[in-house]
């Protein structure tokens, strides 16, 4: 039925490998992105396994020594446009950056643990996957332990991300407050050119330029401090706990401990992080009365309670019990996400309710397809069968009438494009192909 759609998602993983990794679109994003590369190594494993394993291995080539995996793996393509750069970040100010490649100096969503583990079941030759999962494990698991040692200064099992970009939803209105709180006028924001804003049809639905200031301001601190976590910390004004980063992290300790299992490791130390952070995020981000987890900003020491599909993602980490995961459901099915309407696609990042809702503008209202994705696992976990199936059906409906975009404006019938962002998007390629196979 979908055999079209299939190929014309393996041709975009295709034209977008540059011959060392997956770009995540030609030219919007011409280097390797953190969370993206996990996504693309999933739909490349179905038929491409060199690749798969090509794209991360040069993700973690990256690594510093501290563990973080950085958001950006900068290609040395001379003619890549984007900012803010190598140049811009200077990332090299930090004693635990690598050499090369070059790096930005943040880090985005730890989807790697579940995405190891998803290559091993796709893979046929399981030899092989099982010797690639025996050279990236103590990878990974550098990484969760830099997360647990570096953002988790309560010791409570919750990580907190230091800029936008690391909740991968870099404009979320989960950010709002956290970013107005920023007094514009003493911050000391350096001169920059915006590059994402080439492309007249995705300028539209870009973060605005108040966003950038702030996003640029961040950096500017980070470079400031050298990337020292602890100073950092103490001098950040945005340290948020984000139920879609903890979410994704509490399914990839648990792939971790079947790794582990696998490969005869002593998994007693992922066991530990998986067991707290479960815990914290059912005792401090649920939200028992609108049913859906919260983010929590640790500088005013409150919740932030906006309706996101964020908040949804624990199901894929199986994080709520199943009489929440039913409270869930509910929400997804109302008329904040619309789950049972004829005319949304399903799901929009944000309430449909929402006085600022915004159907074309990035992470404000549109459809993604790796957040689809991620939700439908989660639902399917809690045998949630017919809305992870009507997750699925949205999600390949929308790549096979309107393209292999970025996002998608949920309102069917009613949009007159659809389709935003940029064309030709890897992950939205990559997960695609898994839906399909």
């Amino acid at each position: 039925m979908y055999e079209t759609l299939l190929e014309t998602a393996k041709g975009v993983l295709e034209n977008n490998w540059n011959g060392t990794f997956t770009k995540p679109a030609p030219s919007l994003y011409p280097h390797q992105w953190n969370w993206d590369a996990g996504f693309i190594a999933i739909g490349n494993a179905h038929y491409n396994m060199d690749r798969a394993e090509a794209d991360l291995r040069h993700l973690f080539s990256a690594q510093w020594a501290t563990g973080l995996l950085p958001q950006i793996v900068f290609g040395d393509d001379p003619n890549a446009r984007y900012f803010p750069g190598p140049d811009f970040w200077q990332a090299d100010r930090s004693p635990n950056a690598p050499k090369s490649p070059r790096t930005s100096g943040i880090t985005m969503p730890p989807v790697h643990g579940f995405v190891l583990w998803r290559i091993y079941e796709i893979a046929q030759d399981k030899q092989r996957a099982k010797a690639f999962l025996k050279e990236m494990y103590p990878k990974v698991m550098s990484l969760h332990r830099y997360l647990y040692q570096y953002r988790d200064p309560h010791e409570e099992g919750l990580v907190y991300i230091r800029h936008p970009w690391e909740g991968g939803t870099d404009n979320s209105p989960i950010w709002d407050s956290a970013l107005k709180r920023m007094d514009m006028s003493q911050l000391e924001i350096p001169p920059y050119e915006r590059k994402d804003l080439q492309n007249p049809k995705a300028a539209k639905h870009r973060p605005t330029q108040e966003d950038y200031d702030r996003y640029v301001y961040l950096v500017d601190l980070f470079r400031r401090n050298d990337y020292d976590d602890a100073a950092i910390y103490g001098q950040c004004p945005f340290l948020i706990q984000d139920p879609l980063f903890n979410g994704v992290l509490a399914w990839s300790n648990e792939c971790l401990i079947q790794i582990g299992g696998l490969l005869g490791e002593d998994v007693t130390e992922i066991v530990q992080w998986d067991e707290l952070t479960r815990y914290s995020m059912n005792e401090k981000l649920w939200d028992e009365e609108r049913g859906i987890y919260n983010a929590y900003d640790l500088r005013t020491d409150e919740l932030i309670p906006v309706h996101t599909s964020s908040g949804l993602m624990p199901l894929c980490g199986d994080v709520p019990t199943q009489e929440q995961a039913e409270k869930m459901l509910l929400t997804l099915e109302s008329e904040l996400f619309g789950g049972k309407r004829d005319d949304i696609y399903l799901c929009p990042t944000y309430s449909l309710l929402a006085e600022d809702v915004d159907f074309k503008k990035y992470w404000r209202g549109p459809v993604w397809i790796n957040m689809n994705w991620l939700l439908y696992h989660g639902l399917q976990r809690y045998d949630m069968e017919d809305m992870a199936a009507r997750v699925r059906q949205h999600s390949l409906e929308l790549l096979e009438k309107h393209g292999i975009y970025e996002y998608f404006d949920p309102r069917k019938g009613e949009a007159e494009e659809v389709a935003c962002g940029t064309n030709t998007f890897s992950w939205s390629a990559a997960l695609c192909v898994d839906f399909l196979l």
